[in-house]
Parts: C-alpha cells; sequence; structure tokens
C-alpha cells in the first residue's frame, strides 16, 4: 500500500513537473507573439496564475513524503532522541489536522463554485474555478494521508536516523583561519 501511494505521489509530482515545461512554452509563445506580431496569446494570464497554485497543491505530499520542506533544526538538535521523536510525532499530527482543515474548506469552496458556475477570466477564455479547488482538496488530502503515515512511522518504529539531529560540536563550527 504504501509503495502505490509514494507511486501516485510521484506522478503527481511527474505531472506538475510536465506542467511546468508546458507553461514555459505557453509563456514564451505569449511573450514572442506579444513582441513580434503584437498578438498576445487570449488567456495566458489566468492560465498561468491557475497553474502556479495547481502545481503547488500536486506536489504538496510528495515533497512531504521526500521530507524536501524546509525546516529548521536547531532547536530540535538541542533535544534528546525522544524528545525529537516527540516533536516529529506531533507535528505529523498537527499538520494532518492543519491540512484536514484545509481539504474540508477547499471542499466548500469547490461546492459553492460548481453551485454558481464560478469562472476566471473574461471572454474567449474562460476558466472554471471549481477544478482548481478540486486540485487543492485532492492535494491537501493527500498530504494529510502522507503526514499521518509518517506519524504512525515515528510512534511504530521511530524517525530514521537522518531525520534526527545533533548539535555540531565546537570542533565542528570551527571559524575560518
Amino acid at each position: 500500500m504504501g509503495r502505490q501511494f509514494g507511486s501516485l505521489l510521484a506522478g503527481l509530482n511527474t505531472f506538475a513537473s510536465v506542467w511546468v515545461l508546458f507553461l514555459v512554452g505557453l509563456i514564451s509563445a505569449d511573450v514572442i507573439g506579444r513582441g513580434a506580431f503584437n498578438a498576445p496569446i487570449p488567456g495566458v494570464p489566468e492560465i498561468v496564475k491557475f497553474s502556479i497554485v495547481g502545481m503547488l497543491w500536486l506536489q504538496m505530499a510528495y515533497t512531504l513524503r521526500a521530507r524536501k520542506h524546509l525546516r529548521t533544526t536547531l532547536v530540535l538538535a538541542l533535544m534528546p532522541r525522544l524528545g525529537q521523536r516527540t516533536v516529529l510525532i506531533l507535528n505529523s499530527l498537527v499538520g494532518a489536522v492543519l491540512f484536514s482543515l484545509i481539504a474540508w474548506l477547499g471542499w466548500i469552496e469547490m461546492a459553492k463554485s460548481w453551485e454558481i458556475g464560478a469562472f476566471e477570466g473574461e471572454h474567449p477564455v474562460r476558466i472554471p474555478i471549481w477544478p482548481l479547488w478540486g486540485i487543492l482538496v485532492g492535494g491537501a488530502g493527500l498530504t494529510v494521508a502522507q503526514f499521518a503515515l509518517d506519524a504512525w512511522r515515528y510512534v511504530s518504529r521511530g524517525p530514521d536516523a537522518a531525520e534526527l539531529s545533533e548539535m555540531p560540536s565546537t570542533e565542528d563550527v570551527r571559524a575560518p583561519q
């Protein structure tokens, strides 16, 4: 089950990365069309705006799974191993709760935008808003699942050695001479 979930997250990450390449091409074509022919591609700002949000949420859970989020370990490194483990468990549980709230509130907004038929942009490019909310809800839900898997791993077998920090000794941190 864990591998299949990881494969799903990797697939979404790959899709979002390919989406970046599509945007590079679209923006380049828009700039060339605007500069060389005074004919921009309609809807590019709206597409780019929606794409950035969509790509973020498609990659959020994968980034957590790969442990590539930014984090500061200064205080964590000062704690004993049990304290570090406890902080990591609590961090995962709080993350799961917060992303659950994001998913729930996003669901409400998605339903509302579907019901009223909300769109972004003007003729000739009108983009419905509900799919973007759907990506947000899905990405937040997958992130909740990853936080829950992390919490379970921390409780059942503890964090990996690479996740636990130690304060460097004064010999490790020497002033340049």
